[in-house]
């Protein structure tokens, strides 16, 4: 519980010098989500670089919920999870949409003869 209060407190911190808490939950997932993407050696549109950002908010909703209980609403842990997956969810899914687009492209792409070798000339 101790955690918890000491966590919020540091975030309370956080807010009241870099700004609003929605924008917070913005540039964290961003910034998870690269972090990820970086240590786990992924490409764009991975998801296990999404599953890191989406364990790491569902962390801090929870240490929001057991430091702030009695003012914890459903309303605004929806509402943290939404601004917090949107970027990281939008770049991989059109990462993902590219990748399968390019993959149906070469399929169908006739593939070119190899050339004979030239004659030696004598």
């Amino acid at each position: 519980m101790e955690l918890a209060r000491a966590y919020k407190q540091l975030i309370d911190q956080i807010v009241a010098t870099a700004g609003p808490a929605p924008l917070l939950h913005v540039h964290a997932g961003l910034a998870i989500y690269l972090l990820a993407r970086l240590v786990l050696r992924e490409r764009r549109g991975s998801f296990a670089a999404l599953h890191c950002v989406f364990a790491a908010e569902m962390l801090n909703e929870a240490l929001d919920w057991l430091a702030a209980s009695p003012s914890w609403t459903l309303r605004d842990t929806l509402g943290d999870v939404t601004l917090t997956m949107l970027w990281p969810v939008a770049i991989a899914a059109v990462a993902q949409h590219r990748r399968r687009r390019w993959r149906r492209a070469t399929a169908r792409r006739p593939r070119p003869a190899v050339p004979a070798a030239p004659y030696p000339s004598s």
